[in-house]
């Protein structure tokens, strides 16, 4: 068993770690560390390495990236653009894409999109890039410079490739949306589909 030991030195007193073991059959101290004074082991611990451990939500978000990349997607998406803008360093595609992972993981409103869900994952980790930029402004700004007539044309070849990438048989597709909350304003009277509900996440207050 390992214990502390002091020694005086000089008037001084230092520590050491010793254990205690047999050597030519008699019990002798044997130094493990030596630590110094006390003082200067404290300052030892305090500007000791420390190690950060972070966890963040990794599985869902590296999967539909992967999807995604193998759709060719935000490259499907440029190809509609009306503008070939950039901002913060993303194309009009990219910040679609990354909300539509959001909705798909996550759903919240393109204000809290970084700060109630992004940050939590490891997208920042993955693409190698800040997002805390990518506020509500960054993403309208990029949604405006899409054409409105262009989105159909544009999901047409993102389901055509996605049915000949994994051989999708569309003779067995459902897809229920019934449940879920969206942020549709209550005064957008062109969606009669959105309506008042039992959802998930008890959000009755949105449609």
């Amino acid at each position: 068993m390992a214990t502390f030991q002091k020694r005086i030195s000089r008037g001084r007193a230092y520590w050491s770690i010793v254990e205690s073991k047999r050597i030519n059959g008699k019990p002798r101290p044997v130094i493990l560390e030596y630590l110094g004074t006390a003082d200067s082991f404290l300052k030892k611990l305090r500007n000791a390495n420390s190690s950060k451990i972070r966890s963040y939500s990794h599985g869902a978000v590296a999967a539909l990236l992967k999807i995604a990349q193998d759709l060719n997607l935000v490259q499907i998406l440029n190809k509609y653009a009306l503008e070939k803008q950039t901002r913060d360093n993303l194309s009009v595609g990219a910040p679609l894409l990354l909300a539509a992972i959001g909705r798909a993981c996550h759903p919240t409103s393109k204000r809290a999109w970084h700060s109630k869900w992004a940050k939590s994952t490891s997208l920042s980790h993955i693409l190698k890039m800040n997002l805390r930029k990518l506020d509500s402004q960054h993403f309208w700004d990029q949604m405006s410079a899409y054409p409105v007539e262009k989105i159909a044309s544009a999901e047409e070849e993102i389901v055509e490739a996605f049915i000949k990438k994994f051989d999708i048989k569309l003779d067995k597709i459902f897809c229920d949306m019934t449940n879920f909350f969206t942020y549709i304003a209550s005064t957008n009277e062109r969606c009669k589909i959105a309506q008042r509900g039992h959802n998930k996440q008890k959000r009755k207050d949105l449609r």
